[in-house]
């Protein structure tokens, strides 16, 4: 019996050690990919490591033909997970996992799976404190295979590899760039963009739309939002229409037409995987917005009057107003779409992972009701404002200008850039000219006439003196973006910035000249190069190419490169940022 005892002790501890192999078998899998659903392996993106340095770490699976698993997703009965465990010195981010099919099961439901092959995205990053010599990564992916409605048992692929630490200032190459180049799209999702489609995904309907609904909130106070406060004060404030309940009326249009030109917007950013700048570039669009505001300004001088269709009129006793404050909230959602780029980025990989058109148009329609609260409130407020009798059609008229001066605004980009330049400052001297000579309700008193003629000269001094050519305060001096100039930074050990503007941008000229122009950011980007692509004609080929390239899905964008010439993804910047924010990204550049 004592020798059996130990015959079986040997017999049990070579099972173990069969069972430990074929269970955790790192680079070569053990099971055979008959036996196995998911094979696969992890992958790094450089062949050496310095300290400081980001990286990134793909694992990239293959599900068996015929089977799928269940995709990193709550409402899948068992979740693909991967985990990896790394050295102390060693700080890495949650995976990134790439979006799920879905796939409609035996009762009619369909669930979020993956397919064939696919990558699961890590990035990480190097202390400081790391000393030169080997770290080992560890990767564990769990799931369960199914085929048809029939599934197996769940089961842990385990991968591990090597990484080399290199001294400081030591050249590294990219490696296995056939995987991480192909899936650049998907790695350049910056983590809040990832992190919002990942938060929204592990909620319940009514706190996502609450979610989306806070983050619209915060976005009414963003920098594209400004140019239309003006506009929506002085069109509310000419309107005629003074009892409460049609006030109401209108400022509900005018949020109305903003939340529609989001939903349909995110519908078709969902179906296209364009982003919401890329409407803004075709000179057709620009000038469609331009003429429906001039169209608006013509109805504020009394040329004609916007009228609803009669059933929506008889049922609203209502005259001008609703119809015409649909139209501008329309109008203001394609004004400030480019704002919602970060967050409109981070719902959109959240939309694909749904896969339902319908979802996609409710969780946009909640946020733009967000943008648009505060503005409902501006909107009434303004239509109240006590400006009886002739002055109304001095406050008209005012608000005519104002749309005038919005329609040059986007026209801007569409016409040569020697008539660009004029277009605003001869709309505002104009408006003075008029208001000081010739609007009539206005000088029928000494004071009103008086203070007309002052603001007058004051708008025809201003309009001089943003036409006049001015030393331009000092900002970075950017060189148009080639690959070759990218290259060559990386081989003169410098780090990079590529700025992605275009001029039909309001957070693009917010960041142009007011975090650019910051002594301590000029300072700062004295040892990067730096690029820039200007997109504001999305044709241009050479455009098309580098925003494709760099997976550039808003404006503005600001890549940032270390001195080895690879992206640091972290710090991807896209809208605008003040310069304290800057300057904490280019800080994380070596």
């Amino acid at each position: 019996m004592k020798a059996f005892g130990k015959h079986g002790l040997r017999v049990a501890a070579a099972a173990l050690l069969v069972s430990a192999a074929v269970c955790v078998g790192a680079q070569d899998f053990a099971l055979t990919s008959k036996e196995r659903v998911v094979t696969g392996k992890l992958l790094l993106s450089v062949d050496g490591l310095r300290p400081g340095d980001e990286f990134e770490l793909a694992f990239v699976a293959n599900v068996r033909s015929g089977y799928h698993i269940g995709a990193a997703d709550p409402e899948s009965l068992y979740p693909a997970r991967l985990t990896v465990d790394a050295p102390d010195v060693v700080v890495l981010e949650p995976p990134r996992y790439p979006p799920a099919r879905r796939l409609k099961g035996a009762d009619g439901k369909y669930a979020p799976a993956y397919e064939g092959k696919f990558v699961v995205r890590v990035h990480g990053r190097l202390k400081k404190s790391a000393r030169p010599g080997f770290l080992t990564f560890t990767a564990r992916f769990e799931s369960q295979g199914c085929k048809g409605d029939q599934c197996t048992q769940p089961e842990m692929l385990v991968s591990a590899l090597q990484a080399r630490v290199v001294p400081p200032g030591t050249a590294v190459g990219r490696i296995n760039s056939d995987v991480f180049e192909s899936e650049k799209a998907v790695s350049t999702q910056s983590p809040g963009e990832q992190d919002l489609a990942d938060r929204l995904a592990g909620r319940g309907l009514a706190a996502r739309l609450v979610m989306l609904f806070a983050l619209g909130l915060m976005l009414a106070f963003t920098p594209c939002v400004y140019p239309m406060i003006p506009v929506t004060v002085g069109y509310f404030s000419a309107q005629e229409e003074r009892r409460t309940r049609r006030v109401l009326w209108m400022a509900a249009a005018y949020v109305l037409g903003l939340a529609l030109t989001y939903s349909f917007l995110g519908a078709a950013a969902a179906a296209t995987g364009s982003a919401f700048g890329e409407w803004m570039q075709h000179p057709a669009v620009l000038l469609g917005i331009a003429l429906v505001l001039i169209g608006l300004a013509a109805s504020m001088f009394g040329l004609y009057e916007i009228r609803p269709p009669s059933f929506i009129q008889d049922r609203a006793s209502g005259r001008s107003g609703i119809a015409g404050a649909l139209v501008m909230g329309l109008i203001f959602g394609v004004v400030a779409a480019p704002c919602v780029g970060p967050v409109a980025i981070g719902l959109l990989l959240y939309v694909a992972r749904l896969g339902s058109p319908l979802m996609g148009f409710l969780l946009f329609f909640a946020m733009a009701l967000g943008i648009g609260t505060p503005l409902f409130f501006l909107a009434a407020f303004s239509a109240r404002l006590p400006v009886p009798g002739v002055w109304m059609v001095a406050v008209r008229k005012l608000a005519g200008f104002l749309l005038i001066g919005a329609a040059a605004y986007f026209a801007g980009p569409v016409v040569p850039k020697e008539i660009r330049t004029y277009l605003i400052p001869a709309v505002v001297a104009a408006a003075g000219v008029y208001f000081a000579l010739f609007e009539r309700s206005i000088r029928s008193h000494r004071v009103s006439a008086a203070a007309a003629k002052a603001l007058g000269l004051i708008a025809v001094i201003t309009a001089i003196i943003l036409a006049a050519p001015n030393a331009k305060a000092t900002r970075l001096i950017w060189q148009p973006y080639t690959e070759h100039g990218l290259a060559r930074a990386a081989l003169e050990r410098r780090p990079a910035m590529v700025d992605f503007t275009a001029d039909w941008c309001p957070a693009c000229k917010e960041l142009e000249h007011t975090t650019f122009t910051d002594p301590t950011v000029i300072k700062a980007a004295e040892r990067f190069r730096l690029f820039r692509v200007d997109a504001t004609d999305g044709r241009d080929p050479a455009v098309r190419a580098a925003v494709k390239k760099h997976g550039v899905m808003g404006f503005p964008t600001v890549l940032f490169f270390d001195s080895s010439g690879r992206e640091v993804r972290s710090v991807r910047l896209v809208g605008f940022a003040d310069p304290a924010d800057l300057l904490r990204r280019m800080d994380k550049v070596r």
